[in-house]
């Protein structure tokens, strides 16, 4: 049977399914444009009935329905003993009813699945100047620059060095936000025969990289003062990739302290395994003024991988992230990043290059922002969902937050009602933390209330 944390993958992927039909009816149209679409390809085997039944907060019997009407229609094959396989469904031509809906989920009201931050006014303030260098520098140019604008490199490795590790302009390349920079590193070394060791729980977007690459995942347990170090050190030694977030971290807001970050960086030494230290959350810390420190200043510059972006601090939709690193693997991942798309936008980058000065400020003003909306969404939490609990974050834009029941039916039901929630499988590479969600900290106090107070009402409900 498959595992619970395939079923749960293919749960978030369906998004909202149900409609006033009877359920099998719109569960088996939301599978099958899942196949249409490859987002479930030929070859897959299909979650077990009763493990995707669970997930879906639905009789076992509706998914074996929909398992049948999916394999008539030449979609699904059974193979006894086995299980469910997708098979390749060229030429067939969609039905003209069932759901057949985007992914953009319209009937969704507020989405708690995302910690992404409104953008800052500094963005549109700088347009003016990008507008300006691009017609007097840039125009004439291919703007092709598969490592990066040169003067958004130079900049950032002068930056790099001011927070205490000297990076010359060849060792940093520029990406389309830090979920590129960690999708060229899965694609590029975390491939089949690897092994890479993660924290468990951990950012989402990186599981999903690192496991698409196709080499072993292993997830080792966080601690409140990070990863477990003593199972780090025994798992460590067959590893070839050591993704971690030191710096402050995504789900559960935590920052490893530099004893701990020391050690760490001491483990890696030792057995010579390459450290991806993702700081993409640094620049939020809500008790401090500088950007929360990492593996910089520890760990072996000729081991060590830093992303960074300003999509959390500036704005997701300005698409500017990096990588530092040996210069040898920055030539081999912009290598690969030509193969996709050349290079980022130009104006991009040079929005970047106009807001970098001014990251002290917006660092301040993020940081109030956040602490005055978790004060916010705390005292929410205490009022209508009084059995939920947290640690209180040193930063971050979420709250990873124990239900003390089962997260994912809770999801699923949340989302019939309009509400979208991340539920804590999705963080981890075992499908652990079941009854956690990671909310997001900055909604409007009327939007955030009413959306916990649909999620009280769905508490005392049953599944359907």
């Amino acid at each position: 049977m498959r595992t619970s944390g395939e079923a749960e993958r293919v749960a978030r992927l369906l998004g909202v399914w149900r409609d006033e039909t009877p359920v099998s009816v719109p569960l088996r149209d939301a599978l099958a444009e899942l196949i249409d679409g490859s987002y479930l390809p030929a070859g897959w085997r299909m979650p077990g009935q009763r493990a995707l039944a669970t997930a879906l907060g639905v009789a076992r019997g509706t998914v074996a329905r929909a398992y049948t009407e999916l394999t008539a229609s030449g979609r699904l094959t059974a193979m006894r003993g086995s299980g469910t396989y997708v098979r390749r469904a060229a030429g067939l031509v969609r039905p003209d009813e069932g759901r057949l809906s985007s992914f953009g989920d319209g009937r969704v009201v507020v989405d708690l699945s995302s910690g992404a931050l409104p953008g800052s006014e500094l963005v549109a303030r700088v347009m003016p100047e990008v507008s300006r260098q691009l017609l007097e520098h840039h125009l004439h140019e291919t703007g092709y620059h598969p490592a990066g604008l040169p003067e958004l490199r130079a900049a950032l490795a002068a930056r790099i060095t001011e927070q205490g590790l000297p990076t010359r302009t060849d060792q940093v390349m520029v990406t389309a936000g830090s979920q590129q920079a960690i999708w060229l590193i899965a694609t590029a070394l975390a491939g089949p025969g690897t092994s890479t060791l993660v924290e468990d729980p951990s950012y989402r977007g990186a599981l999903e990289a690192l496991a698409a690459a196709g080499g072993r995942l292993r997830g080792i347990p966080l601690t409140p003062a990070g990863v477990d170090l003593s199972l780090l050190e025994a798992a460590i030694g067959d590893a070839d990739l050591l993704y971690v977030q030191t710096a402050l971290h995504n789900p559960t807001g935590a920052h490893m302290p530099e004893a701990q970050r020391r050690v760490l960086a001491d483990i890696a030494a030792r057995r010579g395994t390459l450290v991806v230290d993702d700081q993409s959350q640094a620049e939020l810390g809500w008790f401090r003024s500088q950007p929360m420190p990492g593996l910089e200043r520890m760990a072996d510059p000729e081991r060590l991988l830093i992303v960074g972006t300003l999509s959390k601090l500036f704005w997701g939709g300005l698409r500017v992230g990096w990588v530092r690193g040996p210069r040898e693997i920055i030539g081999r991942l912009a290598a690969l990043r030509g193969s996709i798309d050349l290079g980022g936008p130009i104006a991009d980058q040079l929005a970047a290059l106009q807001l970098l000065p001014q990251a002290d400020r917006q660092r301040e003003l993020r940081r109030e922002f956040l602490a005055r909306q978790f004060a916010v969404t705390a005292e929410v939490l205490r009022t209508v969902l009084p059995r939920w609990h947290w640690s209180t974050p040193v930063g971050g834009s979420g709250l990873w937050t124990d239900t003390g029941q089962d997260a994912v039916a809770l999801a699923q039901r949340a989302l019939v009602r309009g509400i979208r929630l991340t539920a804590g499988p999705a963080f981890s590479p075992h499908g652990g933390h079941r009854t956690f969600v990671r909310l997001p900290v900055w909604h409007p106090q009327f939007r955030f209330a009413d959306a916990a107070q649909v999620i009280a009402d769905l508490q005392g409900t049953r599944s359907p």
